[in-house]
């Protein structure tokens, strides 16, 4: 309560004195005044900069604000909770500030070093020995489960979220839970600094920095074709499909907002075939200042809405026929279990049998294809074969693994040419292509 009535900015009529200098009324630069104090020179120099450097700065300066006013930063679980659980507006706002500020400044994340690298081989091998599988019968219709006596003593969420799966469906997967947001996180500065050891160790490691440097070259990568679009006076569609909570889209559209974008122009769609992700997606979107006013129960030109979408179910196939397209899509994370095209496969790697799978690569390009505008852009991301992906094979997940020339022969069955490599770390690469026009007989 102190804290905001402190806070307050005075009215004309308030002659009292100011306890908050950062938010008293600019005094005027003049003469020895502006080439000499510190004060003067630094809004001066402020206000001569780009515009970017300006947001970026406001950003920062509404960051520190904020945290005088809420308790920030905390732990990234704890932020994860507090981004999709129910009220929290105050902390939700800052988390995101952070992440922004951290997603679109110097700080954008760096691959593992050799020693972090030397480590995870190391956790393999010890994973590897410590590990068994529990399998349950058949009829009982659940997955089985892992038993890791180091994980288990942890008692962290990510470590639990390894362990246990919670379906049969979804056993070769790493499902898109509470705990696999939780790296994204760490891409925050001030949040990583509360991180403890089982954080980095879990969250932080060679595969946990990738995944989020993976995450910040798709939102770069988002917002840049979004901009480009906007800064030409065309209005923009996007879609981010198969994308959990769909943070990276939000992260995108709440950094065009904040720099003046229209919101009139931009309609955004983000769908996971998972109801409890989209459920999150649309706490958070109703708690943001630039999305809340925004948000719409259905698709709507000039609006953000979430939805739950089956990419390979046969009538979500025959509803998009005749509906408008998109400029920009996102599918980051899905391919990599889906066969066709591949370099490696986990099942070849182990020597373990082949399924049978319905559904393939293909089909999901084909999709996209037919989702995305003639000269639209697509954004997704190979997976190379490694070293420390081999530490989630030990749980059952199974994936398929590309390079960039396997992933372009992939997509150019869906007419997608022109790749753009936007960043690289050690498993991911992010990758835009542009979407042909459709060739004329």
């Amino acid at each position: 309560m102190g804290h905001h009535l402190e806070l307050r900015r005075p009215s004309v009529k308030d002659k009292s004195p100011v306890n908050t200098p950062w938010l008293a009324p600019n005094p005027p630069c003049r003469g020895r005044n502006r080439a000499f104090d510190k004060t003067c020179l630094e809004r001066v120099m402020f206000e001569s900069a780009p515009p970017v450097y300006r947001a970026t700065e406001e950003c920062s300066a509404n960051l520190r604000l904020r945290s005088h006013m809420v308790k920030f930063p905390i732990r990234p679980m704890d932020a994860v909770v507090a981004l999709y659980s129910d009220g929290q507006v105050e902390l939700s706002e800052t988390i995101i500030a952070s992440l922004s500020r951290a997603l679109f400044g110097v700080e954008s994340g760096a691959p593992a070093g050799l020693v972090q690298r030397l480590f995870s081989r190391l956790s393999h091998r010890v994973l590897k020995w410590t590990t068994r599988e529990e399998k349950k019968d058949d009829q009982s219709g659940g997955a089985g489960s892992f038993r890791n006596p180091i994980l288990e003593r942890t008692g962290h969420p990510y470590a639990q979220a390894l362990l246990n799966v919670s379906t049969k469906d979804t056993e070769d997967l790493i499902e898109g839970g509470d705990p696999m947001i939780g790296p994204y996180m760490m891409i925050s500065p001030e949040i990583l600094g509360m991180s403890d050891v089982w954080d980095r160790l879990l969250m932080h490691s060679v595969q946990g920095k990738d995944v989020q440097l993976r995450f910040v070259r798709e939102t770069q990568a988002t917002y840049e074709a979004a901009r480009s679009h906007l800064e030409n006076g065309v209005s923009i569609r996007m879609k981010a499909v198969a994308a959990g909570t769909g943070l990276s889209m939000i992260l995108a559209y709440d950094r065009l907002i904040n720099e003046g974008y229209d919101p009139a122009r931009m309609t955004i769609r983000i769908t996971d075939r998972d109801r409890s992700n989209v459920d999150k997606a649309q706490r958070l979107l109703a708690k943001l200042t630039s999305t809340r006013s925004s948000v719409t129960t259905a698709e709507t030109e000039g609006g953000i809405s979430v939805g739950t979408e089956d990419l390979f179910a046969e009538s979500s196939a025959l509803g998009m026929i005749g509906e408008a397209k998109y400029h920009v899509v996102t599918a980051v994370g899905i391919l990599d279990y889906l066969p066709g095209f591949t370099c490696q496969t986990t099942e070849r790697s182990l020597r373990l049998p082949q399924p049978e799978e319905v559904v393939q690569a293909e089909h999901l390009a084909g999709r996209l294809g037919h989702m995305t505008a003639a000269d639209g852009v697509l954004v997704v991301n190979t997976y190379r074969p490694h070293a420390s992906t081999r530490i989630l094979e030990l749980f059952g997940r199974r994936f398929d693994y590309r390079h960039r020339e396997n992933l372009s022969a992939l997509l150019a069955t869906a007419d997608f040419g022109g790749p753009r490599l936007v960043g690289s770390g050690h498993i991911y690469d992010v990758v835009v292509y542009v979407k042909s026009f459709p060739s004329i007989l």
